[in-house]
């Protein structure tokens, strides 16, 4: 693929769709948001804008702040996915007034995660699900049959003694979170639903699964309520292509292992790169990898497309 695959299969949806696209390939969190907003001025306000997401999640704050900011840029989103749209990915896709999910697009559950901090028993998950938590108790009753009362008051105070009480309610608020922020964002989606099957949706992305990574389909979308397109063959070919070429962006280059690409954002005018490389310290040899000295530095790279 040559170098300026991305932009041709911008060019060949722009010409398919009729609508300026945005490729947003990346973790949704503050730094992504202000990358999109550097894209998203320089192409100014428009009626419709397509938006290819490919992420494998991201922070609850940061997805909403991003479907705002899409808002302020374009009377009406349009999310396509080729593949993955996970956690907070899914999130940003219930903000879309149209969702075009390709065959192999997945979704994902919205369940909070929060990341472990400090010193941790060697047996402790690298992240905690709130749901994770709030199953403990039913765990509980249908593995060891706890039924009574004051053995549901031990149970809590396992978990109490396990995970510090005010992280106990940080989870709890992590979770208020989650459904407040989606909802509100499922209004775009479906401003003619009523609150009730707004909050069911909700529900069922929050806690109807039994895995974080639960892969939600296409199918499983529609039938639960979100307004799902099916994109047309040409449409479709050209969603995998861009995805193709997405995964050789992201694909260590011959002579470059001391740098890789590890995000993407691109529009018709621009391409931004997150790239991670060595930045060489002392003591330590430049160009070496294993060196003593030797860090990893991020930084975004901007890359002007002649239109």
């Amino acid at each position: 693929m040559p170098e300026n695959g991305i932009q041709s299969h911008i060019a060949t949806l722009t010409e398919l769709r009729g609508n300026p696209v945005i490729v947003y390939a990346s973790v949704i969190n503050d730094d992504g948001v202000r990358i999109a907003y550097e894209c998203l001025r320089r192409m100014g306000h428009v009626s419709q804008l397509d938006v290819v997401l490919s992420t494998g999640g991201g922070t609850i704050t940061a997805a909403r702040r991003l479907a705002l900011l899409l808002r302020e840029y374009a009377s009406r989103i349009a999310i396509l996915v080729p593949y993955r749209a996970r956690s907070a990915g899914t999130l940003l896709c219930l903000s879309a007034n149209e969702l075009t999910l390709g065959p192999m697009a997945e979704l994902g559950p919205l369940d909070p995660q929060v990341g472990t901090a400090g010193a941790m028993p060697p047996d402790a998950p690298p992240a905690i699900s709130a749901q994770d938590i709030q199953a403990f108790p039913a765990m509980a009753k249908d593995w060891f049959g706890v039924e009574r009362a004051e053995d549901r008051l031990q149970v809590l105070a396992l978990v109490a003694q396990r995970i510090f009480p005010t992280s106990l309610s940080a989870f709890y608020r992590f979770d208020r979170l989650a459904r407040q922020v989606a909802d509100e964002l499922l209004a775009y989606q479906l401003p003619d639903a009523g609150a009730d099957v707004r909050q069911g949706i909700v529900q069922q992305l929050v806690a109807g699964y039994a895995a974080h990574d639960y892969a939600i389909t296409r199918a499983e979308a529609r039938c639960m309520g979100l307004q799902v397109r099916v994109p047309p063959d040409r449409e479709e070919q050209c969603l995998w292509d861009l995805e193709q070429a997405l995964r050789l962006q992201f694909a260590a280059k011959p002579g470059e292992v001391e740098r890789s690409v590890t995000a993407l954002i691109a529009s018709a005018s621009v391409i931004a790169r997150e790239v991670y490389q060595l930045a060489d310290g002392s003591p330590g040899a430049p160009g070496t990898p294993s060196s003593a000295g030797n860090r990893l530095r991020s930084s975004w790279e901007f890359e002007e497309c002649a239109l």
